[in-house]
């Protein structure tokens, strides 16, 4: 097996950060927090001038104006960040095509089947989403958070800047302390997210067929697996929050020294400390922020850690014709067949049958088939790999060949929900041959599921099929 292509991964998480609609969205969210910002600004030069008796009209409208403004670029900005999930779960999805198509050697692995495809409808774009909720609340808090800090510095108190950037140096330190053991934390809780889903996804037979035997061993898996989420969910959650409570009081004590201070300092200054007061709100709510951000800055290795690990598992992982092979039993399959002699006169003559079976030695012995139209069957013990061994024909031949297996969700135009199997099957194979051009039918145990009836109808299409294509059909019976 190939490990997943690291690079990849990580060209497929910038891409995620690096968009046009990404970028769009930020620089539209801190556009819009500065003219919030302003406000602190324009605040202070209001107060200022009611307190001196000046006009203070043109401060009250730019004020004012500060603070209705921001909707209009706000809303915009959430309008994008909609289209930035939807683009988002549509790169999803071409990442898995990319990487899983025409990979058949993964097909017939249920177990795999069951993650790829729970990542790919529920946990990968619940990840997105959430990750890109999460870049939207970094940007907003952070640019309000640092632009706030700076106008109350420019307006106030220059030493608000300077304490508020030690507390970020010390809080840096400490998150790069932590860093691995949330990592650890978060893959664990990612594991159990997944194992609850792969056993959800067995919830409909389970539950609906009524077998008391099989529904309590589901049961059973399923009470574990959420407890284990749960716990591991828990686990992550409260080390986040005793951490982000650490960081809030790192944060605050400086910043209330600061204010301190400050009021000591200018204790004569009536203006000034009226000018302060009247922003106090301002501050403290900066004080929150600090706490929301830093929170939120330090789930950045979490979110990466979960949008890395659902990149690398919709990635494929081919596996070779050796190992392929080595699932095939040879010596217990024969095959028979038929060909159509095209530069022959269409007689009774003309169709060549061989009733006698050949042995065949590997899979180059049916791609010799291959060359011409006509109905090859294969046959053999139940177990001995006739399915893998179409399946090495169409890792050979690509796209020359079309593999139907028995059970599938392949797409077709012909609406088969409302049809019997035999139908379904009967529609599909009119489909490939009106549509279809390859020229290589491959044909896994059509017939299973089939009375006699239906068999004979559909046996005589597949001859009609093998006069313009080579089909390779594995019988059930």
């Amino acid at each position: 097996m190939f490990k997943s292509n690291s690079s990849s991964t990580r060209s497929q998480f910038l891409g995620l950060l690096t968009n046009r609609w990404a970028l769009t969205c930020c620089l539209i969210l801190i556009f819009q927090q500065i003219l919030e910002a302003s406000s602190t600004f324009w605040l202070v030069m209001l107060m200022a001038s009611i307190t001196k008796g000046e006009n203070f009209f043109p401060f009250l409208m730019l004020y004012l104006a500060a603070l209705v403004i921001p909707y209009i670029p706000w809303c915009w900005a959430f309008v994008l960040k909609i289209t930035w999930k939807q683009e988002a779960q549509r790169s999803l999805t071409n990442a898995f095509i990319a990487s899983n198509k025409n990979n058949i050697g993964e097909w017939s692995n249920k177990g795999l089947k069951e993650q790829k495809l729970s990542v790919l409808t529920s946990e990968g774009p619940a990840t997105i989403h959430a990750f890109i909720d999460y870049v939207w609340d970094v940007t907003y808090y952070f640019s309000s958070l640092t632009l706030n800090i700076l106008a109350l510095s420019l307006v106030v108190e220059p030493l608000f800047a300077v304490v508020y950037a030690f507390s970020i140096v010390l809080v840096v330190i400490v998150m790069k302390l932590k860093r691995r053991t949330q990592r650890q934390l978060t893959l664990k809780a990612m594991t159990a997210r997944i194992d609850l889903c792969q056993s959800l996804l067995a919830a409909w037979d389970n539950v609906l067929l009524g077998n008391d035997y099989n529904f309590k061993l589901w049961d059973e898996k399923n009470t574990l697996r959420l407890n284990r989420c749960l716990q591991r969910n828990v686990d992550l959650e409260r080390f986040d929050q005793f951490l982000a409570i650490f960081v809030s009081l790192m944060t605050s004590l400086p910043c209330l020294g600061v204010v301190i201070y400050f009021v000591l300092k200018n204790r004569n200054d009536l203006v000034l400390l009226s000018s302060f007061v009247v922003i106090l709100p301002i501050l403290f709510q900066i004080l929150s922020y600090t706490y929301l951000t830093l929170s939120l800055a330090f789930r950045w290795t979490m979110h990466r850690s979960k949008l890395t690990t659902i990149y690398k598992t919709i990635q494929g992982s081919k596996e070779t014709h050796a190992s392929l092979e080595r699932k095939v039993k040879w010596g217990k399959m024969m095959f028979t067949n038929s060909f159509v002699d095209p530069h022959e006169t269409a007689t009774l003559d003309s169709s060549i049958s061989l009733a006698y079976p050949e042995p065949i030695n590997s899979h180059q012995d049916l791609l010799k088939q291959t060359y011409r139209s006509g109905r090859v069957t294969i046959r053999g013990e139940n177990g001995c790999g006739k399915s893998t061994a179409l399946m090495l024909i169409k890792n050979a031949l690509e796209k020359r060949a079309f593999f139907l297996p028995t059970h599938n969700q392949l797409s077709f135009n012909s609406e088969t929900n409302k049809y019997s199997t035999g139908e379904s099957l009967k529609n599909r194979l009119l489909e490939i041959l009106d549509k279809v051009e390859a020229d290589i039918l491959l044909l896994d145990e059509w017939d299973a599921n089939l009375d006699k009836e239906n068999q004979e109808r559909l046996s005589e299409l597949i001859d009609e099929l093998s006069e313009k294509k080579c089909v390779i059909e594995v019988r059930h019976r």
